[in-house]
């Protein structure tokens, strides 16, 4: 396909705005720029295949703003194989894999939607496995599972993304891994190759920023214009999985004067009480959700009156749920001398930004800020 011929004030400009939809730092844009040209030039090849999904992630990609999927997919990348959006089927589409692996060794990126079945692996394929010894005349091809995919295109990708909750950590597969033996992305990169770099998109699914920001991210590092990819502990970028929700929630007032919603019938939640009681998750979920919204920047969770359900989270689904139900006995650190009950909870990075009104007026729990100081 031949590239678009762009004027260098116009690239500047767009790489500008895709800095600033992303929420990237200015500083950003003349190594943006660069990552982007050479996009235009090189286009980096990009292998997307899916595992335990819904394709939940692939529909949120798809409803990208700036660049578009047409111009991320058509334009700056070289998506050589995706199961939604590419044309071919069958043997022309997986041969797309093999001709990638074979021409773009230690060039390409493999992104993974979805946990891999280790338990089962049949319950996950997708292509047919090379042809074996013949069986009454005829060539036996079996299906193709995914783990057999990831051994084969680990090793020689440049670096591998789990995209969305699922891949990242499991997600809901995971909560029932007992059947299927859902594993996250990472660790089965791990086995194949503990030297790979591996970074995780969380979010169920993951917004179409947090996926695309990253991926320029990772090509920034990639191209050498990045000395080290700024990650979390959780191999998420701190620039969209750096802060609390509850930070920046647009309800954060409400919990600060203890104003709880506690019924969904007797009370409007159009109120904009806080809904921590109801099951809300932001005090423990790290994402720019309040501040970065979806669908075009409309809206999110909690401003459609909905609690947010910790999805970007890797304790999201099975140690989050039920989802509306309150976190039980979480320990704000230097806020009361409750027990830390739950081994998943961050007490220091909980504690950031969290008043002690919650626990001083539903639990009769007063900061210890205000009980040493000897008022009883």
């Amino acid at each position: 396909m031949t590239g678009k011929l762009v004027s260098r004030r116009r690239f500047l400009k767009q790489a500008g705005a895709t800095t600033a939809l992303l929420g990237l730092s200015e500083a950003m844009i003349p190594e943006l720029a660069r990552a982007l040209q050479g996009l235009a030039s090189g286009k980096p090849p990009v292998i997307w295949i899916q595992g335990q999904s819904c394709t939940g992630c692939s529909v949120s990609f798809l409803n990208a703003n700036y660049p578009s999927v047409t111009e991320l997919v058509l334009d700056k990348l070289s998506v050589r194989f995706h199961p939604n959006v590419m044309g071919g089927t069958g043997d022309a589409a997986t041969g797309a894999i093999e001709a990638t692996v074979k021409e773009k060794k230690g060039q390409y990126v493999l992104v993974v939607e979805g946990p891999i079945p280790t338990k089962e692996p049949d319950f996950c394929t997708f292509g047919l496995e090379k042809a074996t010894k013949p069986f009454n005349g005829y060539q036996r091809r079996k299906d193709k599972p995914i783990y057999e995919w990831m051994k084969e295109l680990v090793p020689d990708a440049a670096a591998v993304i789990a995209n969305g909750n699922c891949a990242s950590f499991g997600g809901i597969p995971m909560a029932n891994a007992s059947v299927t033996g859902a594993t996250p992305v990472s660790k089965i990169v791990a086995e194949i190759d503990s030297k790979k770099p591996v970074i995780n998109v969380g979010g169920c699914p993951s917004h179409p920023d947090w996926f695309i920001g990253t991926v320029l991210e990772a090509l920034l590092f990639l191209g050498g214009k990045k000395s080290a990819l700024n990650l979390d502990d959780n191999l998420r970028s701190k620039t969209f999985f750096g802060k609390l929700i509850h930070e920046n929630c647009e309800r954060r007032a409400s919990f600060d004067a203890g104003l709880f919603l506690e019924d969904w019938n007797s009370q409007n939640p159009d109120m904009n009480l806080c809904m921590f009681k109801m099951g809300c998750k932001g005090p423990v979920t790290y994402a720019d959700c309040p501040t970065r919204r979806w669908n075009s920047a409309v809206n999110w969770c909690v401003g459609a009156n909905a609690p947010c359900h910790g999805c970007a989270e890797p304790t999201f689904y099975e140690n989050l749920a039920p989802l509306y139900e309150p976190l039980p006995d979480v320990h704000f650190a230097g806020i009361s001398p409750a027990v830390d009950t739950l081994g998943w909870v961050a007490a220091a990075g909980t504690a950031v930004g969290i008043g002690g009104h919650y626990v001083y007026k539903q639990l009769g729990k007063k900061p210890e800020s205000e009980s040493e100081g000897g008022e009883k």
